[in-house]
């Protein structure tokens, strides 16, 4: 399937990357989709560019032989640390060459929800990080048996606390329904026997591993989706990867984030699904389904997604190439518009779509245009006084500078006359109101990212 022009460009970059990049999109045109998505996937992991100043676990670890007054001083830091873990995806999402990967690390991160809030040690998230990102457009079962035997997973989950005496249900519940099934494809007794087959799968806290524990295991027979046996979790995860409904849930998952927020078409879910199954899982294979199937490339796609607040924040400094160092101030931003890396709200995760639309977070949005073109321009004044400021300003004396940035910026755009290209560069459909050209472009290109379309990929 060949790119035809620059809209169909644009369109696929907005599903897959995070902010467009107007000479990428333009190289794009007359190459195949299947030529830009493995452009998009490198063949090795790409590297970080750094990584997060946080303590080493093993300065950590004392926490559990220590007094309760050290315990109260090592919790403190590790809620500081938990910010700096916070702030440092931001950079990464910010400065990275492999945007789809890092988006669909996102994504995981949100599928296979944990946080800082419950779990407490940044190194156990980064390390699920970690985990996340290495299997982010890799094979899904192997990520599926990997995640269970997670810290941050058995902490968040309570896979911890298992035992064969006592079943703890939680990650055997958010397993079936979250994670592979969903709701209505288990019973309520699946549950438990999940939960008895995962029984002994615990923690060492000290060394930060999972630790199977033979003493706490539930060694005896236990009935699921029908099968019969002495079932551990390794046995459950793959009677769960048999079932064709795994593949169509993830395919229901993949609708929601590249498609629209419809129900999605059952026919269209089943071919992704058999593809994504025949291949083994491969996350690469479904993605390519999805990009390549018609209902993707419909005109009625174009802008049918919301934004979250990371891609609005960080698609538009990337988009502007705005050299930007406060990341710190960009995470207490996006924490007001709704999110926060590492700290999704719940084990469902964020749930997208107009939720992140409210009267006060759209308005926040809308503040935080002025903000990041001004700040620019004010070398000396901190990024942090800006985010929190109430009703700031753009002042006159900042115009001059700012118009010589955004002329350096936008060569593309020259809108004297015409602004069509910005608006086909920036917004994914046609504004709902187009700027007045007479103005500096300075005031064109904030109308441009005012207009409520600019929240729509």
């Amino acid at each position: 399937m060949l790119i035809q022009d620059y809209a169909a460009a644009r369109h696929l970059a907005a599903r897959l990357e995070l902010g467009i990049n107007h000479n990428l999109c333009k190289q794009r045109i007359g190459q195949s989709v299947e030529q830009v998505v493995e452009a998009l996937c490198p063949s090795t992991l790409p590297t970080l560019t750094n990584t997060p100043l946080i303590s080493n676990w093993e300065d950590m670890s004392i926490f559990y032989t220590s007094s309760f007054e050290k315990k109260q001083v090592i919790d403190q830091l590790a809620r500081r640390e938990g910010t700096i873990l916070s702030s440092w995806w931001l950079e990464q999402i910010h400065k990275t060459n492999a945007p789809l990967w890092e988006r669909m690390t996102l994504f995981w991160h949100n599928h296979f929800t944990s946080s800082l809030q419950k779990v407490l040690w940044p190194q156990w998230m980064f390390k699920q990080h970690q985990l996340l990102r290495q299997y982010a457009l890799g094979n899904f079962a192997e990520l599926l048996h990997a995640i269970a035997k997670d810290p941050a997973m058995l902490s968040y989950l309570d896979g911890a606390k298992n035992i064969a005496s006592s079943p703890n249900e939680n990650f055997a519940r958010e397993l079936l329904e979250l994670f592979t099934l969903g709701v209505g494809h288990y019973s309520e007794q699946d549950i438990i026997n999940v939960a008895r087959a995962f029984s002994g799968w615990n923690l060492d806290p000290i060394k930060a591993e999972f630790l199977f524990r033979t003493n706490h295991h539930d060694n005896t027979q236990k009935q699921f989706l029908g099968k019969v046996g002495n079932f551990n979790g390794t046995d459950i995860i793959n009677i769960i990867l048999d079932q064709q409904r795994t593949a169509e849930y993830i395919a229901e998952k993949f609708w929601k984030e590249f498609i629209n927020y419809d129900q999605p078409d059952a026919a269209i879910i089943k071919d992704w699904a058999s593809a994504f199954r025949d291949s083994g899982y491969e996350i690469k294979t479904l993605l390519l389904k999805v990009v390549t199937s018609s209902v993707f490339w419909e005109q009625a796609q174009r802008g049918s997604l919301i934004k979250s607040p990371i891609e609005f924040t960080l698609g538009l400094l990337r988009e502007l190439q705005i050299p930007f160092t406060e990341y710190q101030a960009l995470r207490i931003a996006n924490l007001q518009l709704g999110q926060e890396l590492f700290n999704p709200p719940d084990v469902k995760g964020w749930r997208g779509g107009k939720d992140w639309i409210t009267n006060t977070r759209l308005i926040r949005r809308y503040d935080l245009i002025p903000k990041f073109l001004a700040e620019h321009s004010k070398d000396l004044q901190s990024l942090v006084n800006q985010f929190v400021t109430k009703n700031p300003s753009v002042g006159n004396s900042n115009s001059t500078k700012l118009s010589a940035l955004l002329n350096n910026l936008l060569p593309k755009s020259s809108c004297s006359n015409n602004s069509s290209a910005l608006l086909n560069w920036l917004l994914p459909i046609s504004p709902v109101a187009a700027p007045n050209c007479n103005l500096p472009i300075e005031k064109i290109l904030i109308t441009v990212l005012k207009d409520p379309t600019y929240q729509l990929r």
